[in-house]
């Protein structure tokens, strides 16, 4: 999904750099506190699924991040609000991600602090807490499981959990200190309920107080480098894409419509795990071929069209990023082929500059090369500035739990995935000849930067052009009709 800049993690959180050697007056509850005793679920709230990330990996996240705080700095996360689509039916809702990196903790209404040098809860002393709402009758009954306050601690391997009632109480011991710092990113736009209550509680209580920045640079920091257990999870996020690009192929032919294809590839997300597209499903042909982010998808596909199809799924908060690019009919012009060839060869460099130690860019600049190069022996362009009307996104973009990924923009790192997407858009009306009009072709896969080399996380998706025409010459599931029932 093409980026036309780098995205960094800001996410939705508060640093506060306080001196904490007193914290003023206690709020007055206990906190429910993390014990040794492993969990995994209980009747109340049932865990179904048991391959995502340890709550061990989340709490050392935290760690880390209080080390970079240093023992008189606090931070404030808050996660992301529910979306309201229209009338009563809200959107399915997605934490922010910089949240979800610290507590793995999926539900809305919730907010963490991380105060290394202690804060006094209920007469204990903690460095961290979290806030969320609290499970009841009508909650369970109209939205399903809570973890709530007392089963937090031990499911996130967390030190203290409240409820979000709590959280103006907890506050009180900041605000009193003298010489707070504090640094505010972004507040959550539009937030309703409790998580309204507490950034309005945090708004009130520092007001005035100096900022610090550097919070959205210390995460960026953390989550650019791709943990082994993250890596497993884009791992799969990326497999299961590339099946489903497999599969579009197969059943892609003249007289469907773009979303039989979106239904189609979203359906094997949800079939093999995902929880959701990684980003809106875009399967452009003919002229929607050469719209960068198009996502209406209801064009009516005709024999001969080019298919941008840029679609992935995101798997347990992580997300895939994979386009390819294909004729209906399964036969490549002569003029579709040409441009093809010039933006796989873009890629293969691209690919091959993803080595630890070379800079950010350098995918970029080998597959511009390249692109320069074929679009000029074509006669379509003359130099690069010419190129920029065919060409006009960046190559490249972290990819992690939001598909344009918090990263730093430095030398690359073992550990660090990012996409490889050059592509060549020439729309209707172009200065050039008619037969090259409406062929938008993108190809882009998700790259590790390894010791070794670059891997190709979605090489299971076809590339070659021998191999997208054979592929699509098969029967796919998209081309099965529904059989009604006869009672």
């Amino acid at each position: 999904m093409p980026s036309s800049r780098l995205g960094l993690a800001t996410g939705l959180a508060i640093i506060l750099w306080v001196p904490l050697t007193s914290w003023g007056t206690e709020p007055a509850f206990a906190p429910t506190r993390h014990t040794k005793v492993e969990s995994s679920g209980t009747a109340d709230y049932p865990i179904f699924e048991h391959d995502k990330i340890s709550a061990n990996e989340f709490a050392e996240r935290r760690e880390r991040l209080k080390r970079v705080l240093g023992p008189t700095g606090v931070a404030v996360v808050f996660t992301n609000p529910e979306r309201n689509r229209n009338n009563d039916v809200d959107f399915q809702f997605r934490g922010a991600s910089n949240f979800l990196y610290l507590t793995g903790f999926e539900e809305p209404n919730a907010a963490l602090i991380l105060a290394p040098g202690g804060i006094q809860l209920g007469g204990t002393t903690v460095t961290e807490v979290l806030f969320c709402n609290e499970p009841n009758p009508q909650s369970i009954t109209w939205l399903g499981y809570r973890m709530g306050s007392a089963l937090a601690p031990n499911l996130l391997k967390i030190e203290a959990a409240v409820p979000c009632s709590k959280f103006s109480e907890t506050l009180t011991a900041l605000k009193s200190k003298a010489g707070l710092v504090t640094w505010t990113p972004e507040l959550p736009t539009g937030p309703t309920a409790e998580l309204q209550r507490m950034v309005e509680a945090f708004s009130t209580a520092f007001t005035g107080a100096t900022t610090k920045a550097g919070f959205g640079t210390e995460m960026a920091k953390l989550r650019v480098i791709k943990s082994p257990n993250e890596i497993r999870l884009m791992r799969m996020a990326a497999q299961v894409s590339a099946k489903a690009h497999v599969e579009a192929l197969r059943s892609a032919k003249a007289g469907m419509r773009e979303y039989e294809i979106r239904a189609l590839v979203e359906y094997i997300f949800a079939k093999n795990g995902c929880e959701s597209p990684a980003y809106g499903s875009i399967v452009g042909s003919g002229p929607n071929s050469c719209i960068l982010h198009y996502e209406e998808d209801r064009r009516l596909m005709k024999n001969s069209d080019m298919v941008c199809m840029d679609v992935a799924g995101e798997y347990h908060g992580y997300a895939a990023d994979v386009t390819r690019s294909y004729p209906i009919g399964g036969h490549f012009s002569p003029e579709q082929r040409a441009i093809y060839q010039i933006v796989l060869r873009a890629q293969t460099a691209g690919i091959n500059a993803c080595r630890v130690g070379s800079p950010f860019r350098s995918a970029h600049n080998a597959a511009t090369a390249v692109l320069l190069d074929g679009m000029k022996k074509l006669g379509l362009v003359k130099d690069e500035k010419e190129l920029k009307r065919y060409f006009m996104h960046g190559v490249s973009h972290y990819v992690g739990l939001d598909v344009h990924d918090a990263g730093t923009g430095g030398p690359l790192a073992a550990g660090m995935v990012l996409t490889v997407e050059p592509g060549i858009y020439i729309r209707a009306g172009a200065p050039c000849d008619k037969k090259w009009w409406n062929i938008g072709i993108r190809i882009e896969d998700d790259i590790l930067v390894t010791t070794k080399g670059p891997e190709n996380l979605s090489v299971g998706a076809p590339r070659q052009l021998e191999d997208i025409e054979k592929v699509m010459a098969e029967k796919g599931i998209g081309n099965l009709e529904p059989k009604p029932w006869r009672p």
